[in-house]
């Protein structure tokens, strides 16, 4: 029982995309703060009035630069390397220093209005409860900016055709990467089924999946979704099967493409744009 737990405080968190991501979470944060404030007036809030939305202002401000602050300064350090544990105890640190923040400037704000000031250890009692939906905002959220900047990618992405060459390197073919259906394995040959204004095309290379793939990296909604079979998810209209075994429906082919057991459903419509 023990020894699980300890695995897990043992393990490394992956903060990657958080910090990348940092400027448009905490500024979303912030508005979302803000909004929230004014809408559900939380905490008899109610009782400021005309004054709610110059408070909600300071502190959805500081709801942004904050934790802004806090990624700026983890994105400085190495990150990487911290455990469950560890990022814990930072965030339990954090929650103190940004509760005092937060506290500070209310009350700078209230006495500017000869207003009713809370004790810190009260605000900081409602700031810890709003904490938890603040980092469930941060993990739905950063899934989302994720996949908007995946899509952003798809159709950013300069280079418009790509040279995919032999086992041998004596033979290549040019396609289309926006064209690019899916690519199948069968003996030592690859297919690749290409969309055309003639309808769908099949061209033969001799080659494995494996090396294909290495050869069309940096595109993040090609991947290879069974031993198989590579797939071009801006194509991919819906998901069917069930645990016992999934597929990727398209409404340019008419088979249905598997997907391995050993990738999750979740995994899967992350890549379906």
């Amino acid at each position: 029982m023990i020894k699980p737990i300890i695995k897990l405080f043992k393990r490394k968190l992956n903060l990657e995309a958080y910090i990348t991501n940092k400027l448009a979470l905490t500024a979303l944060h912030g508005a979302f703060v803000f909004i929230f404030l004014n809408l559900f007036k939380p905490f008899n809030l109610d009782v400021l009035k005309e004054t709610l939305f110059g408070y909600s202002l300071v502190m959805g401000s500081l709801t942004f630069i904050v934790p802004y602050l806090l990624l700026l300064i983890l994105d400085k350090t190495n990150y990487k390397k911290l455990s469950v544990a560890s990022f814990l105890i930072v965030l339990f640190c954090f929650l103190w220093i940004y509760s005092y923040i937060l506290w500070f400037f209310s009350g700078v704000y209230k006495d500017e209005f000869n207003l009713l000031k809370l004790s810190f250890v009260l605000f900081y009692k409602y700031s810890s409860s709003l904490a938890l939906i603040s980092i469930l905002f941060f993990v739905i959220v950063n899934e989302k900016v994720i996949r908007f900047k995946r899509k952003i990618r798809v159709f950013t992405k300069k280079e418009k055709s790509i040279i995919i060459y032999s086992e041998n390197n004596k033979e290549n073919i040019s396609i289309a990467i926006a064209d690019l259906i899916y690519i199948t394995i069968a003996g030592n040959y690859a297919s690749f089924f290409v969309n055309t204004s003639k309808g769908i095309k099949e061209i033969v290379l001799r080659n494995t999946l494996s090396k294909i793939l290495n050869q069309i990296q940096g595109y993040p909604y090609i991947f290879k979704c069974h031993k198989s079979f590579i797939v071009n998810t801006k194509h991919i209209k819906s998901i069917s099967g069930n645990a016992k075994g999934y597929f990727l429906i398209s409404d340019k082919i008419d088979i249905k493409i598997p997907v391995s057991r050993s990738i999750k459903k979740k995994e899967i419509e992350k890549f379906i744009l």
